[in-house]
């Protein structure tokens, strides 16, 4: 093989390395390969590929374009502006996020374990009651292997009711059924056309009329399937829940019971879907497991005369708090919108993991930052021995390419060990 080939393969290997070291790599790959006998050049010029994976898969070196605090923040801003319209493009992520509230649900209350009787004795319009009870029902046909399906045996006016636009109770078959979004593709394999079709639950005859939201349905009790049929159908004394739409919602409701006594009933406002709280969990949650995962200490950077002043030491921490602004929304709405298309009921432990991971990134991140110029360090260098740790320093000595400082990382923590940074002085400039 001609020596135009062998370094043709030691360029090929290079290709390999990261761009700030490909060049010193090769040149030292060239300069040995005069020195191998010509039978096993060949030999040589393959093992130069395996050296270049892995100076590729252990180099310390990060990316170019996160080194400057300026281009970590332009990549942090377009991650979390692609997160945020990715998340309010898909349906299921913008659910999630947004969680819809019932109209004026300020009016509305449930009242629990209330019998058919009692519910008829209620005081107000018909049109502003409901009632309600969840069973098992087994349907047929079906297409999961689950033939039992969690269903609400419900009056007709339910949804109108709760003023979700699904058919009036005017236009409704004698027995309407609604499916949840999640029934609808779980039991019937999505199928376009289940709109109309006639199903057997129980014995019973229904026709599909509408497939809703599974987060349309906030009130008590599971429910993918709401069957619609008249009030008198109910025996007097099945019990179940009643929605009343009430202004204001009152907190007992009385009734007349068939023994000339008074059977008191409390009403439970609806509550509303509350975001912010749902957010505030998340971070407690993130706040709890982090420390387990990370140290979240920033180092010892004891100030000397070589240090800056307090004033433009302040940008360090706006960094920080820069990178954290930006890696919320990365991680909130990025999570919401990856597990939305991959496991909806998952999203909310994919915030959580994914806020652990974030705020990881941005600790490690910080820690690996020179504090004057916020540039990535590089150059790592081990320095002392193992057996020797408690005598003398032992770890990775990490240098700023712009000559302000060393930084030390400890390769075995212990109660005093830190990683520290060592300022530099203008005695040092002529390295650099």
């Amino acid at each position: 093989m001609s020596g135009r080939l062998h370094l043709a393969l030691l360029r090929g290997a290079a290709l390999l390395v990261r761009a700030p070291d490909r060049e010193e790599w090769l040149a030292e790959w060239r300069a040995e390969l005069w020195y191998v006998g010509r039978k096993r050049r060949t030999a040589f010029c393959l093992g130069a590929f395996r050296d270049a994976f892995w100076l590729r898969c252990h180099s310390p070196s990060p990316p170019m374009y996160l080194r400057s605090p300026w281009q970590c923040l332009a990549v942090l801003a377009a991650l979390a502006a692609l997160s945020v319209v990715l998340a309010l493009q898909l349906p299921s992520a913008r659910e999630a996020l947004f969680p819809p509230a019932y109209p004026d649900a300020s009016r509305l209350a449930t009242i629990s374990g209330i019998s058919v009787d009692n519910y008829r004795k209620l005081p107000g319009s018909a049109s502003d009651l409901a009632f309600y009870r969840t069973v098992w029902a087994r349907t047929s046909p079906a297409k999961s292997s689950r033939s039992e399906i969690a269903l609400a045996l419900a009056s007709r006016n339910l949804f109108d009711v709760l003023r979700i636009p699904v058919l009036s109770a005017v236009d409704q078959p004698a027995a309407a059924l609604i499916l949840s979004h999640a029934a609808w593709r779980e039991y019937f394999g999505g199928d376009p056309k289940i709109v109309g079709r006639r199903l057997t639950l129980d014995g019973r005859q229904a026709q599909v009329t509408a497939v809703i939201t599974d987060r349309a349905w906030l009130l008590p009790g599971r429910a993918d399937a709401w069957l619609l049929v008249d009030d008198r159908s109910f025996d007097t004394q099945t019990r179940g829940n009643v929605l009343a739409r009430m202004s204001p919602p009152n907190r007992l409701i009385s009734v007349f019971n068939a023994e000339g006594g008074v059977d008191r009933f409390t009403c439970v406002p609806v509550a509303e879907p509350q975001p912010f709280l749902a957010f505030l969990l998340v971070m407690a949650a993130t706040g709890m497991v982090l420390p387990a995962v990370t140290s979240m200490s920033l180092g010892e950077y004891p100030a000397n005369r070589h240090a800056l002043s307090r004033g433009a030491g302040m940008r360090r921490w706006i960094f920080l708090g820069v990178k954290i602004v930006l890696v919320l929304p990365i991680v909130l709405f990025g999570s919401v919108a990856l597990f939305s298309m991959i496991a909806v009921g998952l999203q909310a432990h994919g915030m959580i993991v994914s806020s652990v991971i974030g705020f990881r990134w941005v600790l490690m991140d910080q820690r690996r930052r020179c504090p004057i110029c916020l540039r990535l360090l590089s150059n790592p260098t081990t320095i002392g021995q193992a057996s020797r740790t408690l005598l003398e320093l032992y770890g990775t000595e990490l240098m700023c390419a712009k000559g302000h400082g060393l930084l030390h990382v400890p390769e075995i923590r212990n109660s005093y060990s830190e990683q520290r940074w060592l300022h530099l002085d203008s005695s040092w400039s002529s390295l650099f």
